[in-house]
């Protein structure tokens, strides 16, 4: 087959070889959860864990926008091309207001020089396009691909790889920082209105003082997804915990770029985070979301997430709200984008150059680094 093409065929006989026991393997797992399903699902009674979105007062259909990013680095022989994006892309409605029919985006692109670290910086750039639109939104219910931490993850990777980075890079990610960025990574952490929905994690609140006793070792996705009916969700659990460290491993952004006192305020912000799982429809897994506490603690907020999440699909095709999937399919593109700025650099300078050979060989891709939507 085409797909094993560039493989030797004494490898391709024995990854063959290992597809029927993987399958058994995988097989005997899902049939375990499947077989302790009834006793988890009043297990998750017992602890009050599971909820009814149809308890919930009906609000208005709210506004929705999604927001995602990604980065590449090119590295051609004598530089690397880099660029950061974000895309912020507004959901399907039918009687919410619409605030952006066309996407609203942020983008930087540059040659740079060769340099010990250009990815750090350039995914805290990212980050920062990401929450400035995000912050600019005026829409009911904004959707981040991504979890909370990692925005304070990636701008810590940034801020203190700046030394390390190409001065045209660095000044750009600082004057972002300078120009707001701190308030707005402020802002999102308590805001009444935004929710993190990281596509994959291995967390697992339900195994916490023994809520849940799943018969295999499962994340709380997928563990959710086998207990959740449609149209349930399970009551907001603290993301952070105390008698778990490893889950509040937040680095500390460096106090010359972050006081104390704004730090602070984040790392409180960020323990009073929580997670929820919700079910909206039967043929979709489960949904994981971090929520920040202004939404948890009012039964209205958390309705109108649960209503603008829930009218965002309307296809089996799609497995996450729409307008994150449109979002990450803009933004997974970047890397044709920057390709094609590749080439045409590449004729440029070329057919500006005494040397053409050298030049060509100056410009040549030896490697390239795809970038990653969202955070």
């Amino acid at each position: 087959m085409e797909a094993f093409a560039d493989l030797p065929d004494a490898l391709v006989r024995d990854l063959l070889a290992k597809a029927a026991p993987v399958a058994e393997g995988v097989s005997q797992n899902l049939q375990a959860l499947r077989d302790a399903r009834a006793r988890l699902y009043t297990e998750a009674r017992n602890h009050r864990l599971i909820c009814r979105k149809a308890d919930l007062d009906v609000p208005r259909e709210p506004s929705v926008v999604g927001v995602d990013g990604s980065y590449q680095v090119h590295r051609l022989t004598a530089l690397d091309l880099c660029a950061a994006a974000a895309v912020a892309v507004e959901g399907t409605s039918k009687e919410a207001a619409r605030y952006w029919p066309e996407p609203y985006h942020d983008m930087w692109v540059d040659g740079l020089p060769h340099c010990i670290d250009a990815v750090g910086v350039l995914r805290g750039t990212m980050v920062s396009m990401e929450m400035a639109l995000a912050a600019k939104a005026p829409h009911d219910l904004v959707l981040l691909d991504g979890s909370f931490s990692s925005l304070v993850i990636y701008l810590n990777q940034a801020l203190t790889r700046i030394a390390d980075s190409s001065k045209t890079l660095s000044e750009f990610f600082l004057d972002r920082w300078k120009g707001g960025a701190l308030d707005q990574l402020k802002g999102l952490l308590t805001s009444e209105r935004t929710v993190a929905m990281p596509k994959f994690t291995s967390r697992n609140e339900f195994l916490r003082e023994n809520m849940l006793n799943p018969p295999v070792m499962v994340d709380g996705k997928t563990l959710a997804t086998m207990i959740l009916d449609p149209g349930e969700y399970t009551r907001p659990l603290p993301l952070h915990d105390a008698t778990d460290p490893a889950s509040q491993q937040v680095d500390h952004l460096p106090e010359k770029y972050c006081p104390t006192k704004d730090m602070d305020e984040i790392r409180e912000a960020l323990n009073r985070l929580s997670v929820i799982y919700f079910r909206p429809y039967g043929w979709l897994p489960a949904l994981r979301m971090e929520l920040p506490s202004a939404i948890t603690s009012s039964n209205t907020r958390l309705s109108i997430v649960l209503e603008g999440i829930s009218r965002q699909f309307f296809s089996p095709a799609v497995i996450e709200p729409y307008p994150l999937f449109l979002a990450d399919r803009m933004v997974k593109s970047l890397g044709s984008g920057v390709a094609v700025i590749e080439q045409t650099v590449a004729q440029h300078v070329a057919g500006s150059s005494p040397d053409i050979e050298n030049t060509l060989l100056f410009l040549q891709n030896y490697r390239t680094e795809g970038g990653r939507g969202g955070v």
